[in-house]
């Protein structure tokens, strides 16, 4: 039990860097991001950055979603995509409802925010989901 806990700790702490680094994507050029060491040294920021705002965002939901996924006995991985769209959609309409701006208003952010929690989620998956405590009969 103990190690499943870690385990799912683990993956939501990567699935938050990956959904950080996606959203990163976004908005810097992949080969401008390596190509000098301060940029390479800006992507981290950025992305440690974005991955701090999706933890504390998602953590609650993300709880939730992974009860519910055990409970029901749920380990496929279109399961924890869908989850994790679903929880950046909610961040994204979050963010929106605030002062967002008018840079959120547009359908590029609405994407940025679900493939990163589509990332999020496969991530999660790979790492904890897959081998996730499931009710026993």
């Amino acid at each position: 039990m103990l190690r499943s806990i870690l385990r799912s700790v683990v993956g939501y702490v990567a699935a938050c860097l990956a959904a950080g680094a996606a959203q990163v994507l976004f908005v810097v050029e992949p080969g401008g991001m390596f190509a000098t060491r301060d940029a390479v040294a800006a992507a981290a920021l950025l992305i440690a950055m974005s991955a701090t705002q999706a933890f504390t965002f998602a953590l609650p939901f993300a709880i939730i979603a992974i009860g519910i996924t055990a409970v029901l006995g749920l380990r496929g991985w279109l399961t924890y995509v869908a989850a994790g769209v679903a929880i950046a959609v909610c961040g994204y309409w979050t963010v929106l409802a605030g002062d967002g701006g008018p840079a959120l208003r547009d359908d590029v952010a609405l994407r940025a925010f679900a493939v990163s929690g589509a990332v999020a989620g496969l991530v999660y998956w790979l790492v904890a989901g897959r081998r996730a405590i499931t009710r026993s009969a």
